[in-house]
């Protein structure tokens, strides 16, 4: 249903998320950064891709390797790599905001069939991802994952297997979201999780109209229409 990311721009991107990362955050030479496994998890991308990312960014001499150690900031021109990186990080012709416009449209548009279709056992899931998002928050853990899950189950919970196909839609907005603002990575706001539980409320009282609501309110896209 959707064009296929290639690996390599996958790893591209990936690599361009990390040197902003590093650089946003004013990481210090020998900080160590999360494991590859942790990456994995915040860039919504498979560890083979943050493996790659990591062996580019060796290669520029960004970060250095220590076996059994992990992953530190090396020693490198700052200002230069800045210089390099790219104003938009974009796998083709369309613009992170169309993204995000056509991911609202999907989910805000798919409210009525999630609230005719979710069944009891999924909503308790999704309180569940909700209750995870909130003990790995308070331990100052990223819950980028948490939060894209919580929004694959919405679009499971349709039982359209034309929309869950549309998943990758999803991904690629936190991706983008992530190159464009790498300091995300570590920033977990606690609005996020009032939303979601909004969401959630207006799909247990089987509220079309509150639920649509509550999903344009999280999404936040300017002039998208009720």
């Amino acid at each position: 249903m959707l064009k296929a990311v290639s690996r390599d721009t996958l790893t591209h991107q990936t690599a361009i998320t990390l040197k902003r990362f590093i650089l946003t955050e004013s990481l210090p030479v020998g900080e160590k950064l999360p494991s590859e496994r942790e990456l994995s998890e915040m860039l919504a991308v498979s560890r083979n891709i943050v493996r790659e990312a990591l062996s580019a960014l060796v290669a520029e001499g960004v970060v250095v390797k220590h076996t059994g150690k992990g992953t530190f900031v090396a020693e490198f021109d700052r200002q230069a790599v800045a210089i390099s990186l790219p104003l938009v990080v974009s796998q083709d012709d369309t613009t992170a905001e169309e993204v995000r416009e056509a991911r609202a449209a999907l989910e805000i548009g798919i409210v009525g069939l999630i609230v005719t279709r979710i069944t009891e056992e999924e909503i308790n899931h999704l309180e569940a991802i909700l209750d995870l998002y909130e003990n790995k928050h308070a331990a100052g853990k990223s819950t980028i994952k948490e939060d894209i899950e919580f929004h694959l189950a919405l679009l499971r919970a349709t039982k359209n297997k034309v929309i869950v196909e549309m998943s990758p839609l999803v991904e690629d907005v936190f991706r983008r979201s992530l190159a464009e603002d790498p300091s995300a990575i570590r920033r977990n706001p606690d609005r996020i999780v009032i939303e979601h539980r909004r969401i959630v409320q207006a799909l247990r009282e089987r509220d079309s109209a509150k639920a649509r609501m509550a999903m344009h309110d999280h999404f936040r896209v300017q002039n998208f229409p009720v």
